[in-house]
């Protein structure tokens, strides 16, 4: 087990949220505890807890007599999630560049072209974190990480966030000051990701996940 890890228990936590959040297990994914137990080299104890402790997290969902799958959203979910997600991250928008600093600017310039460039689970949290985190609002990037993650599969697994440079673009708007555009390229973005993912989940909506075989 990795030092990184306190228990066993953590680890196969860990290892399966990641692998939800970065789209290797997909949305409609059926998770065999078998198979995952076997995967990760522990028994299927730990793997059970973990998928209860994301059906908490709202990331697996649990069918009596069939077992456990990656969530998967509705058209509905999806709306109302880009929907706060418009509301609180211009709100963290025009507190973070109200109180940028020249450190915190070529931080958020150097991150945004890392992200443009080449997309990463982590490269995306740290920049979105440096572009709103701010000391007075903690609760506020909390909540707008949660509900990155609840989409941030879908982000990845359908390729609906390839927009060229702009998080580069984005970040030089924030780090000069230009609220006003940073705000108007922001929202214009969220509304791009969530017309796509809408339209891709409007197209697959027949087509439930096809029931395992198998032990679970």
């Amino acid at each position: 087990m990795s030092s990184r890890y306190s228990t066993v228990g953590q680890m196969v936590y860990e290892i399966i949220r990641e692998c939800i959040l970065s789209g290797i297990l997909a949305p409609g994914e059926w998770l065999r505890q078998e198979e995952l137990a076997e995967r990760i080299g522990v028994s299927r104890i730990p793997v059970r807890t973990a998928l209860m402790q994301l059906e908490a997290e709202d990331l697996v969902t649990f069918h009596p007599h069939r077992g456990a799958v990656v969530r998967t959203l509705t058209v509905e979910q999806v709306r109302e999630i880009y929907e706060l997600r418009r509301l609180l991250e211009t709100h963290a928008l025009r507190k973070s560049i109200a109180s940028m600093t020249s450190a915190r600017a070529a931080r958020l310039r150097e991150l945004g072209a890392a992200l443009d460039e080449n997309p990463s689970v982590d490269d995306r949290v740290a920049f979105y974190r440096e572009l709103y985190a701010t000391e007075d609002n903690p609760v506020t990037v909390e909540l707008i990480e949660d509900l990155r993650n609840r989409v941030g599969r879908y982000l990845l697994t359908l390729r609906v966030e390839d927009h060229g440079g702009g998080h580069r673009e984005l970040a030089r708007q924030a780090a000069r000051g230009d609220t006003e555009a940073a705000e108007k390229h922001l929202v214009d973005h969220l509304a791009q990701v969530r017309q796509r993912i809408v339209e891709v989940l409007s197209e697959e909506a027949e087509t439930p996940p096809k029931r395992p075989t198998g032990r679970r």
